[in-house]
């Protein structure tokens, strides 16, 4: 029986990559690599993991 699984950000995903694309058509330099926390959905939190 699965208890919970792993929610990533859409939202959070987006936005950092606009910001890099912004940054990288301003010639700036960006990270190779952006860590995005992920957080543990479980059904007690999912409503409010998934309102947007």
């Amino acid at each position: 029986m699965l208890s919970a699984t792993i929610a990533q950000q859409p939202k959070l995903l987006g936005r950092l990559a606009v910001q890099s694309a912004i940054k990288a058509a301003k010639g700036e330099t960006i990270q190779k690599t952006i860590a995005v926390p992920v957080k543990v959905a479980t059904k007690e939190n999912i409503a409010q993991l998934t309102s947007f």
